[in-house]
């Protein structure tokens, strides 16, 4: 099936728990792979490889995906037009800062990032992307130029958690859905930031879940995780993350400030919403 919407991103700002308050929805179709970067890194698998990855019944009336990959990808606005120029688009950002912040987290997560200094700005001194991802302006202008703005819906982090039934109501407004829906995922922080104690075991578990998914038992994966197990596994091999990864310096906090500041002004003139970003 072809589909209707998809998520851009911004990486790191909240592209998960959209993509969790969608998935009850009974109107709304996602492929079962959050993120299947189709418009950026698989463009040359074809349409035919895309629309397999959504299997929808009759009753759905918003169909579509979530990858964060596609807001920084140059070539994925003309190529998602190309695809469907009536597609709907959900963007989401936050404060670049703590973005950048939460994105060194995550390679530090997944095993990519290891250190021996783990301090954000050994991270930032060897990954330009913590930076470039955060130009929101410069991305977004490339959509708006594919895109008219009243098919983007741009999510803001600080509105979801000041009054997330309020923005689940907008999303699904957006998608045309029924807006009465309560999801489950309403108030649940997607992905945490930990570092895991056991690498090795980490990816099992992993191994596990993705071979569950592909047998077709992903009601019994998820079964497993609502039971006290989760909770023992999360506890015995999870450490938080501000226990391992020191507090960003405040002259690193002002050096981005004053990097992102322009940027910052012309994505007020872009959205004509005033922007100011909070610290977490």
């Amino acid at each position: 099936m072809k589909p209707t919407f998809i998520g851009i991103g911004a990486q790191k700002c909240a592209s998960s728990w959209i993509y969790r308050i969608l998935e009850d929805h009974p109107e709304v179709c996602l492929s079962e792979r959050k993120e299947l970067d189709f418009f950026s890194y698989h463009y040359d698998n074809g349409y035919q490889w895309y629309e397999r990855h959504f299997a929808c019944g009759s009753v759905a009336k918003a169909v579509g995906e979530i990858s964060p990959s596609y807001f920084h990808d140059y070539d994925a606005p003309a190529r998602a037009k190309e695809y469907d120029p009536r597609l709907k688009v959900i963007v989401s950002l936050r404060d670049p800062i703590e973005r950048a912040l939460s994105h060194h987290k995550h390679l530090v997560r997944l095993g990519f990032y290891t250190g021996p200094d783990f301090s954000f700005e050994a991270g930032l001194a060897q990954n330009p992307s913590y930076v470039e991802q955060g130009l929101y302006a410069k991305h977004l202008s490339r959509w708006l130029s594919e895109f008219p703005p009243e098919q983007l819906l741009i999510l803001y982090m600080d509105d979801i958690r000041a009054d997330a039934d309020a923005v689940v109501r907008q999303v699904y407004r957006f998608l045309g859905i029924a807006e009465d829906h309560r999801p489950a995922a309403l108030h649940v922080k997607a992905n945490p930031s930990y570092v895991v104690r056991n690498r090795m075991l980490d990816i099992f578990v992993k191994r596990c879940r993705a071979g569950a998914k592909a047998l077709g038992l992903r009601s019994l994966w998820q079964a497993l995780g609502r039971t006290p197990l989760r909770g023992l596994y999360e506890a015995s091999n999870r450490i938080d993350s501000d226990a391992v990864i020191p507090a960003m310096l405040p002259e690193t906090r002002a050096q981005l400030h004053s990097v992102f500041d322009e940027d910052t002004r012309q994505l007020a003139v872009l959205t004509s919403r005033a922007v100011s970003w909070t610290k977490e």
